[in-house]
């Protein structure tokens, strides 16, 4: 750390601590056009921040600090940070500083602190595991202002926007990724005033390059490995692909296959289902899903896998002898699927072939509505007529007339009350038009349920956090339907990172709203993280192993149970709300 970059000492004076509070004072209480800038008698990147926190409305004592498990943090951090932090304890063992790592978000995620009287200060100002230290949380402090600042910061006693802060001193540096410049977190030393150490701001410097030189050594051995293995696998021809958690390599015959979409799809998947040993699997690519040999490869302690693609199955060759050439040949038209999941798409194909009346079921949001629709114009109902029982009283007239004209019909919510009965149902599909009802099975009582089983062929839509694989197609598509240039639009590669993570409650509904929005706001361009809604700019950690438990018990009860909701409930010794919000937060239709 260069000398130049912290001009001001750790230690303060008691007329210098009543100024500064004076200042920050008289800046929150009268507002940014208070005084102009550079009057307030504090470092310039003290008043930057106490300016940025004024006008972002950040509470100078709040009485909650956003907390979040720290378990999802960036593993190649915590893989860098610890050892350092460990050899170092022993030397802090008696000494009241802690020692703070923070992640990229300025969520605390490590906190090594030996002395009781100092972890007692820090726990007292929630600055422990978890807790969110970012300027907009907490305001001026030595982690979310070293985010913003992008450099070494030292922040003492009243300098701190948040009063509960006041008695500590923090000097905090950034911690980058040295391969490619991108800030991982920060690390900070923290002691009460008393205890300030002249050589603070040097000390936090030297241990943040320390992590620093881990990262980079580790990030050298791993991406020797991947390119060996590259090279290895690059032999045998055919398109490849190499890929760990931050990088894909991809041969000539495999970049066909790439795109931004391409390492959350595929990382994801192989973080899920990716095997112990060379395995033949199909695996999700920008361009659909493709048949591979998938084989783990020893990645300096990290996991990493090679990919090969294996040559697509041609279709079935006619039958006969090839015919004469009589010119140009019209192509032949191929109809959009059912739906986006194959298993789904033929289920549906199936009851249009044996003229069936369906009942398209699953989550809210799930696309039931356009499943049904789009199915009754298959059997080509081009106007089907749309009704919702609960809402109008009236329906079963304008059903019966609907159907009485040859025109398809959709009834759709069928699980809301009241509900139509099995005799109307049965009359509307005597008269042989397309029909089609819709229904939330799991909101569904036995009555509907029963209903519904007497009187149609029963497709369930899966909900969109099973099907991640897909979203790259269902992106593309939902584009494709807007105006240039909206049409035209492109998301970075953290973005495709935070669609794969996130687990879409609203489903195919929730999808089709963000990337229109985005779009439209975007225009032809390319949308950044930062365009983002709040609740996609933090990734979401994957399901824990309790999580996925859960899920699997509800699952297997269900199945047992045939679908019948109230048996799998008690089975499972909860009550059927419970067991409705269970198959709602798992995506389970």
């Amino acid at each position: 750390m260069r000398r130049d970059q912290i001009r001001h000492l750790p230690t303060m004076t008691s007329a210098q601590r009543e100024r500064t509070r004076r200042s920050r004072e008289a800046l929150v209480d009268g507002g940014l056009l208070a005084e102009p800038p550079g009057r307030s008698g504090v470092p310039r990147h003290i008043e930057r921040s106490w300016r940025r926190c004024v006008g972002d409305e950040v509470p100078v004592d709040p009485e909650l600090i956003a907390y979040r498990d720290p378990d999802d943090v960036l593993p190649v951090l915590r893989r860098a940070a610890g050892p350092v932090l460990d050899r170092l304890a022993d030397s802090f063992a008696e000494v009241p500083v802690a020692m703070v790592l923070s992640d990229a978000t300025g969520r605390i995620v490590m906190r090594y602190v030996a002395v009781r009287s100092q972890r007692d200060v820090m726990d007292r100002a929630s600055a422990a595991e978890g807790f969110d230290y970012s300027e907009p949380s907490i305001g001026t402090n030595g982690i979310g202002t070293v985010l913003v600042e992008r450099g070494p910061v030292l922040v003492r006693g009243p300098e701190h926007y948040n009063s509960r802060l006041e008695g500590l001193t923090c000097a905090g540096t950034p911690v980058f990724e040295p391969h490619t410049g991108r800030m991982v977190g920060t690390f900070s030393l923290a002691c009460s005033l008393r205890d300030v150490h002249p050589l603070m701001t040097v000390m936090a410097g030297d241990i943040g390059r320390q992590i620093e030189a881990r990262i980079l050594e580790e990030a050298g051995a791993r991406h020797r490995h991947l390119v060996q293995a590259y090279l290895l696998a690059d032999r045998g021809g055919g398109a490849v692909l190499v890929v760990d958690e931050r990088t894909v390599l991809a041969n000539r015959p495999g970049l066909v296959h790439t795109g931004p979409e391409l390492h959350p799809l595929l990382w994801r998947f192989l973080q899920e289902h990716g095997p112990g040993r060379a395995r033949r699997m199909r695996v999700p690519l920008p361009d659909g899903p493709h048949d591979a040999l998938v084989e783990p490869v020893l990645d300096a302690g990290a996991t990493a896998y090679c990919v090969r693609l294996l040559p697509q199955r041609p279709g079935p060759r006619p039958e006969g002898p090839p015919a004469l050439d009589a010119g140009p040949v019209a192509p032949v038209p191929t109809r959009e699927p059912l739906h986006f999941h194959p298993d789904v798409a033929r289920l549906l194909e199936a009851a249009v072939r044996h003229r069936e009346l369906v009942a398209v079921t699953g989550p809210g949001g799930a696309g039931k509505l356009r499943t049904a629709l789009r199915t009754l114009r298959r059997r080509d109902a081009d106007d089907p007529l749309v009704v919702e029982p609960h809402l109008d009283p009236d329906w079963f007239a304008a059903a019966r007339a609907a159907v009485a004209e040859g025109r398809g019909l959709v009834i759709r919510r069928v699980h809301e009350t009241p509900a139509p009965s099995v005799a109307q149902v049965q009359a509307l599909a005597a008269a042989g038009s397309p029909l089609a009802l819709t229904a939330d099975l799991a909101a569904a009582d036995d009555a509907v349920l029963a209903m519904v089983r007497q009187v149609a062929t029963t497709v369930g839509l899966p909900a969109l956090a099973q099907h991640r694989e897909q979203l790259p197609g269902l992106v593309r598509a939902v584009l494709a339907e807007l105006p240039a240039p909206e049409s035209a639009t492109r998301f970075a590669p953290a973005v495709w990172e935070r669609f794969s993570t996130w687990h879409w409650p609203g489903n195919l509904a929730e999808l089709r709203t963000t990337v229109v929005a985005l779009a439209r706001r975007a225009a032809g361009g390319t949308v950044r993280v930062d365009d983002l809604p709040d609740e996609l700019r933090t990734s979401r950690r994957s399901p824990g192993l309790l999580e996925s438990a859960e899920r699997a018990a509800v699952a297997e009860a269900l199945r047992a149970a045939g679908g019948n909701r109230s048996r799998a409930a008690q089975a499972l010794g909860i009550g059927r709300n419970t067991l409705y919000r269970k198959m709602r937060e798992f995506g389970i239709s």
